[in-house]
Formats: structure tokens, sequence, C-alpha cells
């Protein structure tokens, strides 16, 4: 009888470590079946707007206006040298990037999210100031650099919120506070600091959600997933496959960008409102660079 026992024993463990080899391999295979793609950078970086320099190399009365309207009142007087602290001399540059729409915000991945809460966007610049190659410091306040942004229905209560980094991610904060006045068809605010600058306020909610994105079909570590509000104009991109908070009742614009090795385009697009915490399935389908600059401008 013991003999038995032990041969039943034997059995059952041989028969449990078959099982857990046969579903340890089966979820192997199924992980491997998932499509896999490249880091979205490779396709967005292409899509950048560019950086526009302007060489200032003597004082003058007029702006420098870059290529989307955005004006900018360079002066000598109010840079220094990092670390020194010495003045700046002609010639010096000005380098400018800017971000007016959804798609190109989602092209430079630059969310307008601050401290997880959602900011209402009506742009984004980076000013940025070099002698050589060296970036130049603005002198503390009262000196800054007069910028002008503009807008074809400005919002009152808009501040400038300057461009951080939390967790290696874009963030944003209204320290110092610096407000936007408006006219008819711009923003124009006094700039405490180089870098990005974003013309927004605050619009988050005493009740929100989030989404979290899973596939059955694509392996999204590499994918860009953004979520666009078109009410506020704010742009959210899902790190790791999940949002910040959303105010509920938000109508929400999902996409999701993949790029796989060869190179190949794929998207996701969705529509949805938001009402509570909700899990989303993804499912790229092959696409062409015409068709999702169409669709991202379209946002």
């Amino acid at each position: 009888m013991k003999k038995l026992n032990l041969l039943s024993a034997i059995a059952f463990l041989l028969l449990s470590f078959v099982s857990v080899f046969y579903f340890s391999c089966s979820k192997q295979r199924t992980v491997a079946q998932l499509n896999t793609y490249s880091p979205v950078n490779s396709y967005l970086n292409n899509k950048e707007q560019p950086e526009q320099t302007f060489t200032i190399d003597s004082n003058g009365t007029g702006p420098i206006v870059g290529n989307q309207g955005t004006t900018i009142w360079p002066s000598k007087q109010c840079l220094v040298y990092p670390i020194t602290g010495d003045s700046v001399h002609f010639p010096f540059t000005i380098k400018l990037v800017e971000l007016y729409t959804a798609k190109d915000m989602i092209y430079y991945e630059m969310p307008t999210v601050s401290a997880g809460t959602i900011l209402k966007t009506d742009g984004e610049i980076r000013l940025r100031a070099f002698s050589g190659t060296t970036q130049l410091l603005l002198r503390p306040s009262p000196c800054g650099y007069q910028v002008q942004m503009p807008c074809a229905a400005p919002q009152s209560g808009m501040d400038a919120f300057y461009g951080t980094t939390t967790n290696n991610h874009p963030d944003w904060t209204n320290t110092p506070l610096t407000p936007f006045t408006t006219n008819t068809a711009s923003y124009t605010a006094f700039i405490q600091m180089f870098g990005w600058i974003n013309c927004g306020q605050l619009a988050g909610s005493s009740t929100n959600s989030t989404l979290t994105f899973t596939s059955t079909t694509d392996d999204l570590t590499n994918v860009g997933i953004f979520i666009y509000i078109p009410a506020t104009k704010t742009v959210m991109q899902a790190y790791n496959s999940t949002t910040t908070a959303i105010p509920n009742g938000s109508a929400v614009k999902i996409v999701a960008i993949g790029v796989n090795a060869s190179g190949n385009l794929f998207s996701f697009y969705q529509t949805q409102t938001v009402s509570s915490n909700s899990t989303i399935s993804i499912t790229l389908n092959a696409t062409t660079d015409a068709a999702l600059t169409t669709l991202l401008t379209g946002l």
C-alpha cells in the first residue's frame, strides 16, 4: 500500500510539472505572438516642428517673429552667462520652437499636464538664448523677455507655465507666476525663464477618472498613446499605458501610434466620453504617413 501511495505521489508530481510546463510554454507563445514595435520616437522625431534660429548682432527697435507668429523682443541687457553671471555681448542667438496644434504637441511629445492636473492651453513654445554654444540665462526679475503668442480667440486667466521634468516626462509649473494679458489676436507676457513656456490654465476637476490601455494583439511597450481633449485643447500621453486624471464628462480622442522594425506605420483611433475608470483594448492597424497626418491635423 505504501508503494502504491508513493507511486501515486510521484505520478501526481509529474503531472503537475507537465501542466506547469505546458501552460508556461503556452503563455510564452502567446506573448511571442504579439506584434512588436520600435520606439515611437523614431517616427515622431522626424515630424517635429524645427527649431528656428535668429542672430542678434545689434540693438534694434523691432521684434523677431517666428514662422507661426510668435513675437519676441530680445534684449542683451537681460542676458547673463551661467555660473559666472557675466554680461553678454553681441552677437548672440535666439532659438525658438513653436507648438500651437495638438498634432505638433504630439509629434514633440509635449503633453499639457501640470503635476497630474490637465492644462487648458493655447500653445507652447521653447525659447532659448546662446552665445556661441553656451546657453544663456535671464537675469532675475525685473528683467525678462516680452513674448507675444498668437491666438484667434484669447481667453482670460491664462498664465505662463514653465516646462520641467518629472520622472523623465514633461511637466509644467506656473512658478514664478507670470500672467498673460490679451488683445484681440494674441497673448503677451513678460517671460521670467528660458525653456519651454505654455500659455495655459489649470483645468482639473474634483471628479476624475483614469484610462488604462491593453492589447491582445500588440505589445504596447514602444507604442505612443495620446489623449486629446478638444474642449480645453489638452494633450495627454499615457505613460506605461495609463493616463493621469481626466475630468469626468470629458469627450476625448484617443490616438495610438506604432512603428515596426521595417519602418511601417500602425495606428489606433477612438473617441469616447470619460465617466469612470476604464480599460481600453487597442488593436493597431496599418496606416500611412499621409493618413496619420490627416488624422492628427483633424483632432
